[in-house]
C-alpha cells in the first residue's frame, strides 16, 4: 500500500489514533463531519490570503485582523500567503502532486527576507503550545531553500490576539529531521504491515467519527 505525502495534520491524526487515521484516510469508510469551527477557519484563511495576495479588503467581522496584516505587509521583504511546498525523499523540492512527493506543507504566511525568513500560521481555535507544525514547516522550507539560514515561525491565535513563536537555525535541522523521520517511520510501518491499532484517549468519548461499529473503544458523548 503506497503512503501518500505526509503532512503535519495527517501525521498528527495517525499519532492520535492509527485506527481513526485508517478509517478516514486509507479505507475512507468514515467521513469526518464538518463543524462550524472548521468552516470558520477555512473562511478566515481564504479572506487573509485574498487580503495579502490581492489586496482584497477583509470582510465584515474580520476588521480586527487588519493591523496584523499591515504589520506583515510593512516588512521590508516579499510576503506571500498559502504557499505550497513539497519534498521528495531525497529532500529535493518538487511539485505538489508529484507521485514521488514525500512530505508537504502549506505555509499560511511567508515573509522572505533572504537568509532569514518568517513563517506564520493562522489559528482560529484555542491556544496550544505545540510547535510540531512550525518545526515541520521550517524544515521543509529550509530544505527547499538552501540559502535560508534561519526561520522564525509563529502561530497567530486570531481569536485571542496572541502569538507563540519558535525559531530554527540551519545547524538545528539535522537533529530536527532525525526526530521527524522517526515519527514518519511509524506511519510508513503501518502502511507496510496494514496494521492500524486503536489508541484510546478522551476523544473516544463521542468525539471520534469512527463510531461503535468500527472501534470497540468508542463511547457516546457524556450528557
Amino acid at each position: 500500500m503506497k503512503m501518500p505525502p505526509v503532512s503535519h495534520s495527517g501525521l498528527s491524526k495517525f499519532e492520535t489514533c492509527p485506527r481513526q487515521y485508517y478509517l478516514t484516510k486509507v479505507a475512507k469508510t468514515v467521513v469526518e463531519p464538518a463543524t462550524v469551527h472548521t468552516d470558520w477557519g477555512n473562511v478566515v484563511h481564504k479572506a487573509l490570503e485574498d487580503r495579502i495576495m490581492r489586496g482584497t479588503p477583509l470582510p465584515e467581522g474580520m476588521d480586527q485582523y487588519e493591523p496584523i496584516v499591515l504589520k506583515l505587509l510593512g516588512k521590508r521583504a516579499t510576503v506571500a500567503a498559502e504557499q505550497k511546498l513539497a519534498l521528495t525523499r531525497n529532500m529535493e523540492e518538487t511539485y505538489w502532486d508529484d507521485p514521488d512527493a514525500w512530505v508537504r506543507a502549506i505555509l499560511d504566511v511567508v515573509v522572505d527576507g533572504g537568509k532569514s525568513v518568517y513563517l506564520a500560521d493562522w489559528k482560529t481555535g484555542k491556544v496550544k503550545y505545540d510547535h510540531d507544525q512550525l518545526d515541520m514547516c521550517s524544515l521543509i522550507y529550509m530544505a527547499a531553500r538552501p540559502e535560508v539560514q534561519k526561520v522564525k515561525s509563529s502561530y497567530i491565535w486570531l481569536k485571542f490576539g496572541k502569538v507563540t513563536t519558535d525559531e530554527m537555525r540551519r545547524e538545528d535541522t539535522p537533529k530536527a529531521w532525525e526526530k521527524l523521520i522517526g515519527r514518519i517511520a511509524k506511519l510508513e510501518e503501518a502502511y507496510e504491515t496494514d496494521v492500524w491499532l486503536p489508541k484510546t484517549s478522551g476523544l473516544c468519548r463521542g468525539w471520534c467519527p469512527a463510531g461503535r461499529a468500527n472501534c470497540p473503544h468508542w463511547e457516546p458523548k457524556r450528557q
